[in-house]
């Protein structure tokens, strides 16, 4: 009897034993399989698009709100809905992906959520969760499943810079509830949820190229920069980034620079990328400085760095006979793409580039001026920055400081994102397409 009840104090001081992980089978062409299913028109349309930070100007009213606990879940595991503004919210969970040119695809519908768990149900992506409770206007959450899956492309989506930017509550990193810089937080956190429609900037900075990349069949591991944060293993040819990819951890830099000295390409779809290095602890952000300020610019491993903000200029393409901009190089000129932020190569350190593109200029203007760069790493890894965070909300006409795009433009655009995309499941572009150096290393 005794040694029943030693035994019996014992297991019950002994953790439980955790339940096996659910496993989750995405097989090559998953992507494909995936976008052959319907979608759903009009999943956005109770939701309309809203502006992040800066540039959300949004009218108070009773809304329902939300945010996950983590940004991020894999397969088996599951993420707590915090719920702001009502009671309860039902919620209809969409994956976003190109669906026969729908956008999306509803999971799934539950009443008074608390939890969503990623199953085989649930493919690997970005998910929007639709928020919805009587008498309150609805919104978004976001929720990204991961998955190693076999892939060409890991894409990456920029929550940090999100966060940066998020005004919700009063202050971002970059101004207070004033509106004044001198009042701007120094530390934010993502158990809130995001301004404008609740999205982030995902709507506009990355879901364009996301549905394309879905379009294009592409093989993806999706992961965030928090995912990137604590240094995963990079099992595809290429890295994607979207349109604003700012804020960065040191552990995410690393990670980066080993993969292209490994041979993964990065291709960089935005500007004023790895421009801040910032801090992250459990679930807050805090400080931002520029790397070029400890000695470690952007343009070390990009080629080219930020240079400009509030800027409008067209794009003149140089590399006329080669990729990616060959496709365009009868028309020499895309209308307006630089801008609102952009970068260069001129004055900056970094390996030899060659320039695709550059912003016309003036005769009066002098000084540098916006650049599309890209060079080959030792390891074979081909890099290129497109170098302005116009370029994929120019994709969908949605860019938030009121820069627009004609038909026109919008095609030309798109042709030359197919012509990288199309090359993405290519291991080591550098040694496919040689650049033709411009600019030499500048030391």
């Amino acid at each position: 009897m005794r040694l029943w009840l030693v035994c019996a104090l014992v297991l019950g001081l002994m953790p439980p034993v955790a339940a096996p992980a659910q496993e989750c089978t995405f097989s090559a062409g998953w992507v494909r399989t995936e976008n052959a299913k319907a979608g759903n028109k009009g999943w956005d349309i109770d939701v309309p698009m809203r502006f992040s930070a800066d540039f959300s100007r949004r009218k108070e009213v009773k809304r329902v709100e939300g945010y996950f606990d983590q940004t991020s879940i894999g397969c088996g595991h599951s993420a707590t809905l915090h719920i702001v503004g009502a009671k309860t919210a039902d919620i209809s969970l969409y994956r976003i992906g190109y669906y026969k040119g729908a956008g999306a695809r509803l999971i799934t519908t539950i009443k008074n959520a608390k939890q969503i768990t990623a199953t085989q149900s649930t493919p690997p992506g970005q998910y929007l969760v639709k928020l919805k409770s009587p008498g309150y206007r609805s919104s978004f959450v976001p929720l990204l499943i991961t998955g190693q899956v076999p892939s060409d492309v890991t894409f990456i989506s920029s929550v940090l810079t999100w966060q940066a930017y998020n005004q919700w509550g009063g202050a971002s990193l970059y101004k207070g509830a004033d509106g004044h810089r001198e009042t701007r937080a120094t530390s934010v956190s993502f158990n809130r949820p995001y301004d404008g429609d609740g999205a982030g900037q995902f709507r506009y900075m990355e879901q364009p190229l996301v549905q394309l990349m879905e379009q294009l069949s592409l093989d993806i591991n999706y992961i965030t920069d928090v995912d990137l944060d604590k240094a995963p293993e990079i099992n595809s040819a290429s890295i994607v980034l979207g349109g604003h990819s700012e804020f960065w951890t040191q552990s995410m830099r690393d990670v980066i620079e080993k993969e292209i000295n490994q041979g993964t390409n990065l291709l960089v779809f935005g500007g004023n990328t790895a421009y801040a290095k910032t801090d992250l602890i459990d679930r807050t952000m805090s400080n931002r400085i520029p790397y070029r300020d400890i000695n470690q610019p952007e343009s070390s491993f990009l080629g080219s760095a930020f240079f400009a903000v509030g800027i409008k200029k067209d794009l003149e393409v140089q590399a006329t006979d080669r990729w990616p901009f060959k496709v365009v190089a009868k028309v020499g000129t895309i209308k307006g793409i630089y801008g609102y932020e952009a970068d260069t190569a001129m004055g900056t350190k970094g390996p030899g580039v060659e320039v695709l593109a550059r912003a016309t200029i003036s005769p009066t203007e002098k000084g540098f001026v916006a650049m599309s760069t890209y060079y080959a790493a030792p390891s074979g890894a081909g890099v290129l920055n497109l170098g302005t965070n116009a370029w994929v909300c120019a994709m969908a006409n949605r860019c938030p400081w009121g820069h627009l795009f004609d038909a026109v433009s919008m095609q030309h655009i798109r042709k030359v994102t197919i012509a990288i995309i199309e090359q993405s499941g290519r291991e080591k572009i550098g040694k496919w397409r040689v650049p033709y150096i411009d600019i030499p290393t500048r030391p």
